[in-house]
């Protein structure tokens, strides 16, 4: 979970797994996990675009022999 400066969690609130909150925001409502919630209050921007999003990535370097 990242929770960046100032952001305020009001209540009892539950914040899932890889979540993140962005700078001053102010979440209300729970955030599930691995999503990104920003703003006053708290709303979704962002979410994975699939379940296990670090196995779906390319691992691999780019880079071109000449």
């Amino acid at each position: 979970v990242l929770i960046s400066a100032g952001a305020k969690i009001l209540g009892n609130i539950t914040v899932g797994e890889g979540a993140k909150v962005g700078a001053g925001s102010v979440v209300l409502q729970p955030v599930a996990p691995h999503t990104t919630v920003a703003g006053v209050p708290a709303k979704v921007v962002g979410r994975p675009g699939s379940d296990q999003p670090a196995l779906e990535m390319d691992h691999g370097w780019p880079c071109s022999e000449g």
